[in-house]
């Protein structure tokens, strides 16, 4: 019997299954939500973090959350053993909530620094004191770096005007496997935050409004 009911009813079922599908298929089409409107959705989504970061002015990172953890105290980190880098560039960036700066190395090894607010920017190893811009001054010193191949010139400092805390970036010559920068503030007790990154090999300090 049941041979017999899908027989008799073969085109009376074939309509019917062609006008479900044509239903479906307008259906589908006219959705607003359908599956390329949300394949345009995460495409745009996807390439907002990094055109951010790059209006932002940085060409590291995306901007980090504020107020991420920060204070004034002495931050320090060993670089390793054998390390032969040197510094080939520095970058500022002005981000929601705070000021980077990023120092770009080449060679090879991890960096380590020192990180300090002093009271004057004194340039070794003349003990030379440089007037730098703004009312306070954090001392960031790279370690791990081997000396230059030949005499390169004094980098001219960065200024910084605009920027809500920093005002100059002022880096000095290599001395004894280290090398010294002086960045202006506008004043002292603004936190602040060091750490490294890799592929390339950066040193990146972050200096928050607040404080």
């Amino acid at each position: 019997m049941t041979r017999g009911l899908l027989g008799g009813r073969a085109a009376v079922l074939a309509v019917l299954a062609g006008a479900v599908l044509t239903t479906a298929a307008c259906g589908a089409e006219d959705e607003p939500g359908g599956a390329s409107s949300a394949a345009t959705t995460a495409a745009t989504t996807a390439a907002t973090p990094s055109e951010t970061a790059s209006a932002a002015g940085t060409p590291t990172e995306e901007p980090a959350p504020v107020p991420f953890p920060a204070d004034t105290a002495e931050d320090q980190a060993d670089s390793s053993s054998g390390a032969a880098l040197t510094v080939t560039g520095v970058t500022t960036g002005q981000h929601d909530g705070y000021d980077r700066v990023v120092f770009e190395l080449a060679g090879t090894g991890t960096p380590g620094w020192i990180a300090a607010y002093v009271d004057q920017a004194v340039d070794d190893p003349q003990d030379d004191v440089l007037d730098l811009a703004g009312d306070a001054v954090l001392q960031v010193v790279l370690t791990g770096l081997q000396m230059p191949e030949g005499a390169a010139p004094q980098p001219a400092p960065l200024l910084t005007p605009d920027y809500a805390v920093l005002r100059e970036v002022n880096l000095r010559g290599w001395f004894e496997g280290q090398q010294s920068a002086f960045l202006g503030l506008t004043e002292a007790g603004h936190p602040f935050r060091v750490f490294a990154l890799t592929d390339p090999t950066r040193v990146v300090v972050d200096v928050r409004h607040d404080g």
